[in-house]
Formats: C-alpha cells, sequence, structure tokens
C-alpha cells in the first residue's frame, strides 16, 4: 500500500507541475472499480488468480479413474480495478499532442495485488497522419474486441495483448493504413529455457535477441455503421544465443524463427444492434495468449536445429443488443467462438522440444457465451455463463492431434462495476 500511495503522490505531483507550464495540457481522471465473482467446475489454464479464464486442463485420472481435475472452485476479487489519466497537450510540430497512463491491480507479486502498468504511450496527430510511441493494445485487436465482460475478453479465440510498440497510421478517405514495429514485456513468447531443448520457459528474450521486431500491417475500412479490416502479423525470435558443437564448443547461434499470423474481421452496428467477428490464422502466437507455439523440426550433425510453426486457425463471432428501460439499459451478448490446431508442415523430432502456451495434445476448442449486463448511471451489474470444451487427444509427430476427448468447464461469472 505504501508504494501505492507513494505512486499517487508522483502522480499528483507532476500533474501540477505539468498544469504550471504556459500552455496547459488537459488532465481527465478515469477508471472504475470491479468485482468479480467467479465459479468454475473444473481446474482450468488460467491466470490472474484464475480471473483470466482460457481453457479447462484435461483429464487427470488416478488409479481408481477418478478424474482429479473435477473439482469446483470459487472466488471474488478485485484486483482488475482500474486507474487511469487522459491527456491532452499543446501541438508540437504542427500535431494534436495526448497522453494515456492506465493502471489496474493485477500485477504479479506475492499477493497478486501488485500495481502495473497496461498502457503508458504518448500520440501525435495531424490531419492524416498519427504516430503513437509506448505501450497500448496491439493493433491486431485494439480496433475490434468482443464485447463480453470476461477478463479474458474473448481470449485464446482472439489475440489478446497489451505491448510497447511504435505505431504509425495513414487516413485517406474512410481506409486507415498501419504500420506498427512491437516489443515484447507482459505477453511472452515461450522457448527452450536457458538454451537447454528440454526446457521451455516464457521470456522477451528471445523476440528481444532476434533484433528484428515484430510488425504488424493493416488496412481497415470504416464508416459510421461498418467496418472491415484485414491485417498480418510477422513474428521473428531466437530461440537460443548459443549451443554445444559437435567439438563440445560452446558457440553463438543464429538460428531464427519467423511466423506469420493473418487476420481478418468485420463489424456492423445499428441502433441497439451490433455483430462483429474475426478470423485469424495463427503461427507460432502464444505471444498473443493463444494455443500455439513452436518446435525444433530438424537436429543438424554440428549441433544447429531447423524450427517448424505450429498453426492454427480461430474464429469468433459476437451479437449484441442494447435494451432501454425506464431507468438504465440492458445489453444482451452472444459470444461464439472456434479453434482448431492443424499442426505443423514438417514433423517434430521430438515432444520435448516443443514449446506452447496451453498444452501440446489439443485438437479443437469451442466456446458458446451468452450474457446479460445492467447498466444505470455509474453502475453495471452482470452475470455471463462461459462454458468452454477443449478435445485432447493423441499427438501425431507433426503436432496435430486425434483420437480426441472432449473436456468442458462451466463457468458463472457475476460481476459489480462502478464507472468514474
Amino acid at each position: 500500500m505504501k508504494k501505492i500511495f507513494i505512486i499517487a503522490a508522483m502522480v499528483i505531483a507532476a500533474t501540477t507541475a505539468i498544469a504550471q507550464e504556459n500552455n496547459k495540457p488537459t488532465v481527465k481522471l478515469y477508471g472504475f472499480i470491479r468485482n468479480y465473482l467467479d465459479f468454475d467446475s473444473r481446474e482450468n489454464l488460467s491466470s490472474n488468480s484464475d480471473q483470466f479464464n482460457m481453457i479447462p486442463k484435461d483429464e487427470n485420472l488416478n488409479s481408481y479413474g477418478d478424474d482429479l481435475n473435477e473439482r469446483a472452485d470459487i472466488h471474488l476479487l478485485s484486483i482488475t480495478t482500474r486507474l487511469g489519466l487522459n491527456i491532452t497537450g499543446p501541438e508540437f510540430l504542427g500535431a494534436k499532442t495526448s497522453a494515456k497512463i492506465e493502471s489496474d491491480f493485477a500485477g504479479f507479486g506475492t499477493s497478486n495485488t501488485v500495481l502495473r502498468i497496461r498502457q503508458a504511450y504518448a500520440k501525435m496527430d495531424w490531419e492524416r497522419h498519427s504516430i503513437l510511441a509506448g505501450q497500448a493494445w496491439h493493433p491486431m485487436m485494439g480496433d475490434m474486441m468482443p464485447d463480453v465482460f470476461s477478463l479474458a475478453t474473448g481470449a485464446p479465440f482472439t489475440p489478446f495483448s497489451r505491448t510497447p510498440q511504435l505505431r504509425y497510421n495513414y487516413l485517406t478517405g474512410k481506409f486507415t493504413l498501419t504500420a506498427t514495429a512491437l516489443y515484447q514485456l507482459q505477453y511472452l513468447s515461450y522457448g527452450p529455457s536457458a538454451n537447454n531443448l528440454n526446457e521451455s520457459a516464457t521470456s522477451f528474450e528471445y523476440a528481444r535477441k532476434a533484433i528484428i521486431p515484430e510488425l504488424y500491417f493493416q488496412v481497415m475500412y470504416k464508416n459510421d455503421k461498418f467496418m472491415a479490416g484485414a491485417g498480418v502479423d510477422i513474428l521473428t525470435i531466437k530461440p537460443r544465443t548459443e549451443f554445444t558443437d559437435s567439438m563440445g564448443v560452446k558457440v553463438k547461434s543464429d538460428e531464427l524463427l519467423t511466423s506469420l499470423s493473418p487476420t481478418i474481421f468485420a463489424s456492423y452496428k445499428n441502433g441497439g444492434f451490433g455483430i462483429k467477428g474475426r478470423v485469424t490464422y495463427a503461427q507460432n502466437a502464444s505471444h498473443l495468449n493463444m494455443l500455439s507455439g513452436y518446435g525444433v523440426t530438424e537436429i543438424k550433425n554440428n549441433g544447429e536445429v531447423e524450427y517448424g510453426s505450429l498453426s492454427s486457425v480461430t474464429g469468433w463471432i459476437d451479437i449484441t443488443y442494447k435494451q432501454k428501460l425506464k431507468r438504465g439499459t440492458l445489453t444482451w451478448c452472444l459470444f461464439g467462438g472456434y479453434g482448431k490446431n492443424l499442426g505443423c508442415d514438417k514433423e517434430f523430432v521430438n515432444p520435448k522440444y516443443m514449446y506452447v502456451r496451453g498444452y501440446k495434445n489439443i485438437d479443437h476448442f469451442w466456446r458458446v457465451s451468452p450474457s446479460v449486463l445492467y447498466t444505470h448511471n455509474a453502475m453495471q451489474i452482470g452475470v455471463e455463463y462461459e462454458p468452454t470444451t477443449v478435445g485432447y487427444g493423441k499427438m501425431n509427430e507433426d503436432g496435430s492431434v486425434e483420437k480426441e476427448r472432449s473436456v468442458t468447464n462451466h463457468r458463472i461469472c457475476v460481476m459489480m462495476k462502478y464507472n468514474f
């Protein structure tokens, strides 16, 4: 708590100092207090004290045939409570300037209630051009997200990431062209731990050591009711920085893996009705909170290796309807998502030499999730039912899966949120 008060004092001091300048920026505080009550029927792959829910875990049978992962739990937390500052500033080189600082209490720590940076960026806007520098939503998902109120926001059926970046937008008519260079920080790629092919870990070093930043290019059309776009994400990583050659000498590694993840999306909104959806073909997209990764496809005589990306296709659709009441509104939402593991175009040497988010024996996964949210003035109360089914099975040498069995988790989420 002491750290939080110190940070708050620093923000207030900085805001006061800014206001004393001749060109006074405008600072607007925003945020909310959010409480989640979550019930799960079985163990899940999740994070942030199980609030960021992805998929149910596979069966874990004991000698009696009982599934040890089939056990329920429930908890109530408010760690996703959010604070933010929107700042608009004076002109710079003919551009309108703005900035954002946003945080919540879901960072890493022994108590998992550590203040963390969600977004922190500065932006310059000209008539047709804009430049953003700092940590923000990954542009692969930032223009369009599902309207579910669960914390995972549609993951793993859709990309999910906030990351440091340098983004350029060009506006021509109703089209926006985007080019972005991104660097990993909180959402990371998987790879061999300490250059050891037998051990898996997450780290931003795999992307940083490759030198080449993650690149994303997108074209988007938007009018008052309709939006559609397409983009491609290009990720290059260096899984190892060194290896032991055939003479027993440690040498530098030049091994790189480049993966492509194209995506298309569209949305339509008319009055209280809205529909949106996205399809993504993902390669090695574990840094986007997708069930993905890569593995070793060849070990050469001199100790060098070659890698191959796991491929998958995921898609989701989200239908909403806002119903006006005498007091407030009801927002009805139906979300559906599906993902399929497509394996690799080459065979992997050994399952031990695979580095994935999730589990290696997943064939497919799907979810159909209805919710209702009541909003009146600053208060929101909602209920969401989130059943998620995964097909686990036997993994083939190319990473595809067969002879699958279905495992389902039933999640019920109740949310109370006060906005300010």
